[in-house]
């Protein structure tokens, strides 16, 4: 199974929400995160992946809290036996496609 549909499921089961995507989809609820592979590589024989959240809401505040919720859903990733993380950091950053406010971090994933 691929990283990314782990971390999918992960989300999904932690948060108790089904609007986590790997991209963002058309039809969609007002709070959704959507996950996305940003760098892939492997150092000593070791998995590496850079994965980016964007937190989507109604309003900033939202959008801020449901990315804090994501952060703090990710640390306890870690319980999984072959997966350990670093948190890359994060940002306020609207999407102006969407022009919805959404809030973006980033997790360094080893596994």
């Amino acid at each position: 199974m691929l990283i990314e549909q782990r971390v999918l499921e992960y989300l999904k089961d932690e948060l108790d929400m089904e609007d986590v995507y790997p991209e963002i989809p058309r039809e969609r609820a007002d709070k959704f995160v959507v996950l996305r592979v940003t760098d892939r590589g492997m150092s000593n024989r070791i998995n590496e992946v850079t994965i980016e959240f964007s937190s989507y809401a109604p309003t900033k505040y939202e959008a801020a809290v449901l990315d804090e919720l994501v952060r703090n859903t990710m640390d306890g990733i870690v319980r999984l036996d072959d997966i350990t993380c670093r948190f890359g950091g994060g940002n306020d950053n609207p999407d102006t496609v969407l022009k919805i406010p959404r809030y973006r971090c980033y997790f360094n994933l080893f596994y």
